[in-house]
């Protein structure tokens, strides 16, 4: 547990710090190209915990790591009255709409290009990825009594379209369902030769994403052992084959997990090791944590290495940024529609889980995390939303056309506005990540 904590503290630090950094540099750099004064440079909000001075800029980190500032000479109206001459010239307000516009969008624009950058990055390392996710979505298991069941599912089944949109693979189709807990979703399945017509509710997990109560074909062998744990004291070995538990048959590996997990007495696993047969007992360990129970392995689950050239890393790359921001621009679509739901989304407590995650999966895996967070910090502060910078640009859009800057009145309840809208996000998605956290609801 501890262990864990420390990885996505460590992860969620180095992810935020990196995305921040880039962003607000971006901001400093074209404001001091700009002529413009930097009085402050801070990673994080709140109190100062240490900060240097360099000629006119204290660059300082701060108590709150969820965000950042560049504090710059007569960044606003109400700045720029009491101002010298000199500072005048040095003045954001007094620079051109030109330069304002340049050094405002110079923040999200800086995180487009870290994840541009990334995902090249990200294909010439190599990331291993589920070899199920890019086949059919071929139904391997239904888990009794849960939403698949009740939507007529069976293994075997094909799964061809979900909400009327073809199906390309398991990723698409998990995707979808993970979007949309406990909204009804179309399906056409092909059984056998047979299309049928089903209506597939998910279920709602612990995270508060949908859950579809199947499975893709995942045979039951064991991949890896955890040192010290009861399948490894017992003597079983990776690429061991579970075919039966006390005397009862086992096809897939969910059906393994959920023997073991409500089990808490000694059982006989019958496997096959190449050629041989053999039984072990084993008496499933207590996770208090999770109020389960364990054995200890982890399956032996077929991955494929994306890794390319750099020229078809590029290439690559640029596909993958192209798919998530359609796939980020049809969630938020998505949502306002109520074909998505809004528990689905995750504040710092859920990016901090999942950067331990990445972080124990990888170099990859970690600046995939980067890359997809940058890509998305850049798109949605460009929304022409009061207090994100979308919403100054927005502002100076109108500045541009009316001759004169917005009023001071005006932009103040404007960005008052934006803020309790930030602040009404931030309280939603707090919720939903306490409600993850806690498995409530």
């Amino acid at each position: 547990m501890l262990t864990s904590f420390l990885t996505s503290t460590v992860g969620f630090v180095v992810v935020l710090g990196v995305l921040i950094f880039i962003h607000e540099l971006g901001h400093f750099a074209v404001a001091k190209w700009s002529g413009v004064g930097v009085e402050k440079f801070s990673l994080g909000f709140g109190p100062k915990i240490f900060g240097v001075t360099k000629g006119e800029t204290e660059y300082l980190v701060s108590l709150l790591p969820l965000g950042g500032y560049v504090k710059m000479t007569g960044e606003s109206l109400e700045d720029a009255k009491d101002i010298t001459d000199e500072e005048r010239e040095r003045s954001f307000t007094h620079k051109p709409l030109s330069k304002r516009v340049a050094i405002v969008s110079a923040g999200p624009i800086m995180n487009l290009v870290l994840a541009a950058i990334l995902f090249p990055v990200i294909y010439m390392i190599g990331i291993q990825v589920p070899a199920y996710l890019d086949g059919p979505p071929l139904v391997g298991m239904v888990a009794p009594d849960d939403t698949a069941e009740e939507a007529g599912l069976k293994e075997g089944d094909l799964i061809v379209e979900i909400r009327g949109e073809p199906v390309k693979n398991f990723e698409q189709l998990f995707t979808t369902i993970a979007m949309s807990p406990e909204i009804p979703l179309p399906l056409k399945v092909n059984r056998s030769g047979e299309m049928l017509d089903m209506t597939l509710t998910p279920g709602v997990s612990k995270e508060h994403t949908g859950t579809g109560g199947f499975y893709p074909p995942m045979r039951p062998r064991v991949g890896s052992l955890v040192a010290g744990k009861p399948a490894e004291k017992a003597g079983m070995k990776p690429g061991d084959l579970i075919l039966a538990i006390d005397g009862k048959s086992i096809k897939h590996w969910r059906e393994l997990q959920n023997i073991v997990e409500i089990n808490p007495e000694e059982m006989a696993f019958r496997l096959q090791r190449g050629e041989e047969y053999l039984t072990v007992r084993i008496k499933p360990e207590h996770i208090e944590s999770d109020n389960i129970y364990r054995i200890g392995i982890s399956p032996a689950e077929d991955t494929v290495l994306k890794r390319y050239g750099f020229f078809k890393s590029i290439d690559q790359g640029v596909g993958q940024g192209i798919n998530m921001t359609v796939q980020l621009f049809g969630v938020l679509k998505g949502m306002i529609v109520g074909d998505y739901s809004f528990k689905t989304l995750g504040g710092p407590i859920t990016i901090a889980r999942v950067a331990g995650q990445a972080a124990e999966g990888g170099v990859s895996k970690l600046l995939t995390l980067m890359a997809f967070l940058s890509l998305q910090l850049g798109i949605i502060n460009l929304f022409p939303i009061p207090v994100l910078d979308g919403g100054h640009l927005f502002f100076y859009g109108i500045e541009a056309i009316k001759g004169k800057p917005i009023s001071e009145r005006i932009m103040g309840i404007s960005q008052q506005v934006g803020f309790v809208m930030l602040i009404m996000l931030m309280v939603l998605v707090t919720y939903n990540d306490i409600m993850r956290l806690f498995g409530w609801g």
